[in-house]
């Protein structure tokens, strides 16, 4: 019976382990993409000032992962010419939530550097967005 209750529990360790490896790789599997369109004159792609002044950067998220996500967390960062570090996004509140992705889904972020405001935004020559965390759904 011990052998039997020892079996067991090495069982589920070792499906635990298996099937939280995926897990861990699941953020390498959501492609993001920045939008192709202008939305000012002299402007990057996908680049735009709010009314408040703010920098944002405005893309896509798709999920290519087999699993369907309940979350996922993006994080910006904008350098000046000389990779000197400006300031960081975190999504605009207005922007759709990035939850419930189905395999294959694609929805739109908003990004909004709230430090990036008048003079800096003429700095900003370099940004990232990159996935920090994605939650499969349960």
């Amino acid at each position: 019976m011990k052998a039997v209750f020892a079996g067991l529990i090495v069982s589920l360790g070792i499906l635990g382990v298996v099937s939280a490896v995926p897990a861990a790789d699941l953020k390498e599997k959501v492609k993001v993409e920045i939008l192709s369109a202008g939305f000012h004159p002299g402007m990057d792609p996908g680049l735009y000032v709010c009314a408040g002044g703010h920098l944002h950067v405005k893309g896509t998220v798709q999920n290519l992962t087999g699993v369907a996500l309940a979350s996922i967390k993006l994080e910006g960062k904008a350098y000046d010419a000389e990779d000197k570090f400006l300031g960081m996004a975190s999504p605009w509140k207005k922007a759709p939530l990035l939850v419930s992705l189905k395999p294959g889904e694609k929805r739109e972020f908003d990004m909004e550097f709230l430090t990036i405001t008048g003079p800096r935004v003429g700095l900003a020559k370099k940004h990232e967005i990159v996935v920090v965390e994605v939650q499969p759904s349960n």
